[in-house]
């Protein structure tokens, strides 16, 4: 063995000294000589705050917009994008000609946040620039800013000769959200370059465009991987008739990630033929496919496919046996019965919440008195859910409103859920009133819809709107009713909560009224535990345990501090211990963080959306929400590359470790948090 000479020592020394010094400086983070200083705090404390408070202060950001420390500068970007009010347009311009590039690269990033008529000309500029990275950015901005004025400025870089610039702009065009943006992709649908062809693929999809579908099939056998798993998940939102084949085969695909985009294709397309594909593919002994396979069959209904189904309800895995029920009642309907009722009795809360629910795809008058008694009862809120959700899947709807032994009809028990304490179940119970047809009265349904403007009633009168929205739809309400209901849906416009305000205003007009959002008071979003807003704190780590494996998570606390922070003092003081990962949609996300294990808890309070510029690569950590500013405890990691939800939810995160487990995490799993020091 060769004798390690002192001049190696010296240099291997060199080495980890540089190495702990750039570990020690990514955790102090980008911010850690301002926080040094009494001045530099202040200035990031006046910044975070007016990002909190959504409230720009624009004699201070034009000082602040001048200062010689060009992290200052990229704060004000960063807050001017956040609050995205359209009166900071003019200063985020002169930001995208500053000196220092990250800078005038976040400049440009929340030109798009804003995303206002405005912002196209200061977008188009910094298009026309220099910089690579800039006009990556700029592209991206103006699809996000939602101007179809800009398409043809998008477009015109589909035939540039930078692979990068060209994957851009077929993205930028899907971000468009306009549908005929996707055939400004033509061109590009037999470009050389995997990430392009790739991308170009992908609007087609999302934009439901399909003058190019045999292109596509043809692509399911591409050499590389992520063309064929785009291919797949494309036919599958075109619902490609002619690609079923060619998807059964690409189930058997080497690469997972594929095989499963093939068969959630298959499960989107929907018809018989697929089924029996279906059908067939419940054998691949992997639970993502099974759980796909099952969601599937469920969907589509064929009677026949329930011999196949049942097997299944006896799976080792939960989650497979959650799609199970859900396809037992879809296809075995009455022959289900029996095995539906064994899981109500015998199986844990989720099975119980899903059995309750299938149930009402059977619709046996027999489980009425069941289903009803559930939801009137005050145990378990999931069990409450499912009976809720089974009661608005009835197929008959008038055996609804027939009094029961003892006199209570089913609506009766949907209306008393609707005013009932707990506001998830209560929004359930106005869903099914909706389903069903309900408009007895509206006065009814307008009742339900509660005074108070605490922040955990927003989902029940969101129920309300939505209720209120798809009986217009159906025409249901009585002519002479419509001038009160506008009268309410004014009322509603004035709430505090922007959701509410919104949806008031879009259900106004389905009834010939016009209103515009105009809150009468603060939002109230609940009590952060800790007091001012978070400042920057630089990288910090996170081990989620699960029996599967641990996943080790790096935070960007500079990019999303004050979610990071939440994470953080969440963690710390245990409330993510014993919780599941509740939602698994195979080949898209993982989702955790939920205290009712059902998809509507939080921890008692909204955060405020901070959108950044990473983007949403596979093994990306984000915060759920329901609507802008609403990120509470609930996160996701993503299983594979996700673009469609950059800069729409917040990314506070990467996977360095442990992306194994990920792809193996079903739903039911339960996890824990732990700072890593």
């Amino acid at each position: 063995m060769k004798r390690i000479t002192s001049i190696a020592v010296s240099s291997l020394l060199v080495l980890l000294v540089i190495a702990a010094a750039a570990a020690e400086c990514r955790a102090a983070g980008r911010y850690a000589s301002l926080l040094k200083t009494r001045e530099g705090t202040r200035k990031l404390a006046a910044l975070a705050l007016m990002e909190e408070r959504r409230e720009l202060d624009l004699e201070s950001l034009e000082q602040l917009a001048r200062d010689t420390n060009p992290l200052i500068r990229l704060r004000c970007a960063e807050v001017l994008g956040r609050v995205g009010d359209p009166a900071g347009v003019p200063l985020l311009e002169r930001l995208t000609a500053d000196t220092d590039g990250n800078v005038k690269e976040s400049a440009i990033f929340s030109l798009g946040l804003v995303g206002r008529e405005s912002c196209v000309a200061p977008l188009r500029a910094a298009l026309a620039g220099t910089g690579m990275r800039y006009k990556i950015r700029a592209l991206e901005a103006l699809g996000a800013a939602g101007q179809r004025e800009a398409a043809l400025d998008i477009a015109s870089y589909l035939t540039n000769f930078n692979a990068s610039l060209r994957s851009t702009a077929a993205l930028a065009l899907h971000a468009l959200g306009d549908s005929s943006a996707a055939g400004l992709c033509a061109t590009a649908i037999f470009d050389p370059d995997p990430s392009v062809l790739s991308m170009v693929v992908y609007t087609m999809g999302r934009l439901g465009y399909d003058t190019y579908e045999k292109r596509i099939i043809e692509l399911l056998g591409h050499e590389h991987p992520a063309i064929r798993s785009r291919a797949a998940e494309t036919l599958g939102r075109l619902r490609s008739k002619k690609a079923i084949d060619a998807l059964y085969r690409l189930a058997g695909d080497p690469d997972r990630m594929t095989s499963i985009k093939a068969v959630e294709a298959l499960a989107r397309i929907g018809d018989k033929k697929c089924a029996r594909a279906l059908e067939d593919l419940l054998s691949l002994d992997d639970v993502y496919i099974e759980t796909i396979a099952l969601e599937g069959i469920a969907s589509i209904g064929r009677k026949q496919s329930y011999a196949s189904v049942v097997p299944l309800l006896d799976s080792g895995s939960l989650m497979v046996r959650l799609a199970a029920i859900e396809a037992a009642g879809r296809t075995g309907r009455a022959e289900a019965r029996e095995r539906l009722l064994d899981a109500c009795t015998g199986g844990g809360p989720l099975e119980r919440m899903s059995a309750l629910k299938a149930l009402g795809s059977v619709s046996d008058k027999r489980d009425l008195a069941l289903l009803t008694s559930v939801l009137a009862g005050g145990g378990e809120p999931l069990a409450r859910e499912g009976a809720a959700a089974g009661l608005g899947a009835w197929d008959n709807d008038k055996e609804l409103f027939e009094p029961l032994e003892g006199g209570k009809r089913p609506v009766d028990a949907l209306l008393a859920a609707g005013r009932g304490d707990d506001p998830v179940v209560a929004g359930i119970a106005i869903e099914s009133l909706a389903m069903i047809g309900f408009e007895e009265t509206m006065n009814d349904l307008v009742g339900l819809y509660p005074a108070s403007k605490d922040r955990a009633e927003s989902d029940r009168k969101l129920a309300v709107l939505q209720a209120i929205q798809t009986l217009g739809g159906r025409r249901s309400v009585k002519k002479e009713a419509v001038p009160q209901l506008l009268s309410f849906l004014a009322t509603a416009s004035r709430d505090p909560d922007p959701r509410v305000g919104a949806l008031a205003c879009e259900t106004a007009a389905l009834y010939g009224g016009s209103l515009e959002p105009r809150p009468d008071g603060p939002w109230s979003r609940g009590e952060l535990p800790w007091g001012d807003p978070a400042l920057p704190m630089g990288e910090r780590r996170i081990r989620i345990e699960t029996e599967r494996g641990d996943i080790e998570i790096e935070l960007f606390g500079d990019d999303a501090p004050n979610i990071v922070k939440s994470v953080l003092t969440l963690a710390e003081n245990g409330f993510y211990d014993g919780l599941v990962f509740h939602r698994v949609v195979p080949g898209f996300v993982i989702q955790g963080g939920c205290p009712r294990g059902d998809g509507w808890g939080d921890a008692g309070y909204f955060l405020r959306s901070q959108f950044n510029m990473h983007r949403y690569e596979r093994g990306m950590v984000g915060m759920a929400h329901s609507g802008e500013d609403t990120p509470g405890s609930q996160f996701f990691i993503t299983q594979t590359d996700q673009p469609h939800l950059n800069g729409r939810y917040t990314i506070i995160g990467r996977v360095t470790k442990g992306m194994e487990v990920v792809d193996r995490i079903e739903r039911g799993d339960r996890f824990g948090i732990a700072a890593v020091r």
